[in-house]
């Protein structure tokens, strides 16, 4: 979709595309742009050159002040190229070739292929209609042969958040897994949008629930930078030792990454806070959640995130993804998150290429113009 796009605004021009088919932040506020330019500055002896596998040791102390939960310190912290590579590093980690890996689905497609780079399985279990954890589906869909379980939160492409209920109760099915097994299965929490999250959900800490838990965190889309790649691994305390560190430190040479980037590293040390303004995603999000609701299109309001998960109004997906790009309006499949039924829309862009998409969706939902 990504290359479609490109296509259409080549042929087009761009004022005539309506692209929501990827997750786009908004751009980048000024404090960001001035710690870049801040951390591009700086000169020190090694500035450029190789560094820790698992980052700047200052750098990973200000990210382990960043999580709220006791004990965590810079040893809890593995500085990666984004929430992507820290998921990515944290099974190559953890998980044994031939392992299997249970996610949730709707899940982020990446899921999958983070899984067969390490010769893992990857095991999808659908959600309940109303987008939570189905805890008895996860249990039945738990072996020997698991290793990790992979969530998201606020999820992409739901818009989901976990609350407490859910966590807990996938806390308590897990440990009776372990209890029954000789060894305990790992908890990977993608928490690229925590930030995102919109009230009245609020987020709820992991690492009270359990412990063998690790989360994956990204300013790719808080703080607008996603093409920077920066992000972090937090380890619960309980698994912050030599043997994980020498694991990490492999994994990230492993598959490639080595370090994080060091200028972005720098970046964080020059902003006063990572907190950001979520009202510009809201406001966004109230505006086509308004518009669905008029045009009687199936949707859950997302708590999170920045994509609207809608069903399609038409029996076959695919003809109406083909429909919009006709007419210029890119969305993504659902087939693509492992749910052929649903649509997702990312509503980070432009509010004039929000409206001009919403008209368009408006139209086939309704019929104006028919499935051929």
């Amino acid at each position: 979709m990504f290359m479609e796009g490109e296509r259409l605004r080549a042929e087009f021009g761009e004022e005539t595309v309506a692209d929501l088919s990827i997750g786009q932040p908004l751009e980048a506020p000024q404090s960001v742009v001035d710690a870049f330019a801040a951390a591009s500055r700086e000169r020190f002896v090694g500035r450029f050159g190789y560094m820790p596998n698992l980052g700047y040791p200052d750098v990973r102390e200000r990210a382990a002040e960043d999580v709220s939960f006791s004990g965590i310190t810079s040893e809890c912290i593995a500085m990666t190229p984004g929430a992507a590579a820290a998921i990515a590093v944290a099974i190559r980690t953890f998980v044994d070739p031939g392992d299997d890996v249970i996610g949730v689905a709707p899940y982020f497609p990446e899921f999958r292929l983070y899984c067969e780079t390490a010769s893992a399985r990857f095991v999808p279990v659908a959600t309940g209609p109303d987008l939570r954890l189905d805890l008895d589906a996860i249990s039945g869909a738990l072996s020997s042969h698991t290793a990790a379980v992979l969530v998201n939160s606020p999820c992409n492409p739901s818009g989901h958040v976990l609350d407490g209920g859910e966590l807990s109760g996938l806390a308590a099915v897990l440990e009776a897994h372990n209890d029954r097994h000789d060894r305990k299965v790992l908890l990977i929490i993608d928490e690229v949008y925590r930030r995102l999250t919109y009230p009245p959900h609020e987020r709820v800490e992991p690492f009270n629930l359990y412990e063998n838990t690790v989360l994956a965190r990204s300013f790719s889309k808080d703080l607008g930078v996603a093409g920077e790649r920066i992000g972090y691994l937090v380890l619960h305390p309980s698994l912050a030792n030599a043997e994980t560190h020498r694991g990490l430190a492999q994994a990230l040479r492993a598959l490639g990454f080595v370090n994080a980037p060091a200028t972005a590293q720098r970046a964080l040390l020059h902003l006063d806070s990572w907190e950001i303004n979520a009202v510009p995603y809201r406001e966004r999000r109230d505006m086509v959640m308004d518009r669905v609701r008029a045009d009687g299109i199936e949707a859950i309001e997302p708590a999170g995130g920045l994509y609207l998960w809608l069903r399609s109004p038409w029996a076959d997906t695919l003809q109406l993804i083909e429909a919009l790009t006709e007419r210029r309006v890119l969305l993504t499949p659902g087939i693509a998150f492992g749910v052929p039924s649903h649509i997702r829309l990312c509503f980070s862009a432009p509010r004039r290429k929000l409206e001009m998409a919403m008209a368009v969706l408006g139209e086939l939902a309704a019929g104006q113009i028919s499935p051929a």
